[in-house]
């Protein structure tokens, strides 16, 4: 099944799900195993193959135990930067700010206060 705009939220996690149990057992992995594979419990290995939601850090736990993590980085690619901010930053160079020469010992005076005269 094609997961689209027009699929419910319901059929997507299901589709998700089976998708899921399909990398596990490929790789020959019992529930059990992948859940210790991915450090959570064989309830949520269940629940996330059924199409339950499940939490986003347990996705990404089973996600990187299947090796399949860089898939996330395809699905919400980084930004590119906004061209016209690169324009106006071209040729910029950072300022520092600089002591003022005029005010401390910097003027070879001794430090004070500044309520002595």
């Amino acid at each position: 099944m094609k997961i689209s705009s027009l699929t419910t939220d319901d059929a997507a996690l299901a589709e998700l799900g089976r998708r899921i149990a399909e990398a596990r057992l490929a790789r020959q992995m019992t529930q059990a195993q992948f859940a210790q594979a991915a450090g959570v419990s064989k309830r949520t290995v269940e629940r996330l193959e059924g199409g339950a939601s499940t939490q986003s850090a347990n996705l990404v736990r089973c996600l990187r135990a299947l090796d399949k993590l860089d898939g996330l980085d395809r699905l919400l690619p980084q930004s590119p930067p906004n061209p016209i901010d690169l324009l106006e930053r071209h040729g910029k160079t950072r300022q520092r700010a600089r002591p003022d020469p005029d005010e401390g010992a910097g003027a070879g005076r001794p430090w004070a206060w500044g309520d002595e005269q």
